[in-house]
């Protein structure tokens, strides 16, 4: 049961509700994460309108699911790794690819180089500079795709950590953990 209750639907603000609405049209059911998130209706605006800047760039929306799935592995969040592993499936990422991005690894090696830099990002919070820099460009790794990959890295470690703190109640189909 999360730490931080759920909101209902009736006690939404009429911007919470809009968001309800279009979480509800796109993915069929409000999700548990953005039903705590709106105890805190900024920080609720703050993930929506995050995901739907970046919904539109360099990154395609598997690989963005990718990204998901390794930094919650990497972070331990159960929780986004059930939903972003449905979510990278239902994007015609193979169940092989999904289950490889828990560890940084994936069949396509420009995605798993996105992969490495996501990992690296979430590990150092961007401190390795320099080095991984030249490795994510040396794999071929445009600009935009690199500092879209941080981006989605810090998207990400805000679902995980209000997902890890609270104890978000799972509404999605469990995921095993895979072990390298």
């Amino acid at each position: 049961m999360s730490l931080i209750p759920h909101l209902s639907d009736e006690s939404a603000t009429p911007k919470v509700a809009d968001i309800f609405g279009k979480a509800r049209a796109g993915l069929g059911k409000v999700p548990n994460l953005f039903r705590v998130m709106a105890q805190a209706p900024a920080v609720l605006d703050v993930y929506w309108g995050a995901k739907a800047a970046l919904g539109g760039g360099a990154l395609p929306p598997s690989v963005q699911e990718q990204i998901a799935v390794a930094v919650a592995a990497a972070n331990g969040c159960d929780y986004c790794l059930a939903a972003h592993t449905g979510g990278a499936r239902a994007r015609g990422v193979s169940a092989q690819d999904a289950a490889a991005a828990q560890s940084g690894r994936a069949s396509d090696a420009h995605v798993e180089a996105i992969l490495t830099l996501a990992l690296a990002v979430n590990a150092d919070h961007g401190r390795a500079g320099p080095a991984v820099l030249e490795q994510a460009r040396a794999a071929g790794l445009s600009d935009a795709e690199i500092l879209e990959t941080v981006a989605h890295v810090a998207v990400n470690i805000l679902t995980n950590s209000i997902n890890n703190i609270v104890d978000t109640t799972l509404d999605f189909p469990r995921v095993a953990r895979v072990t390298a």
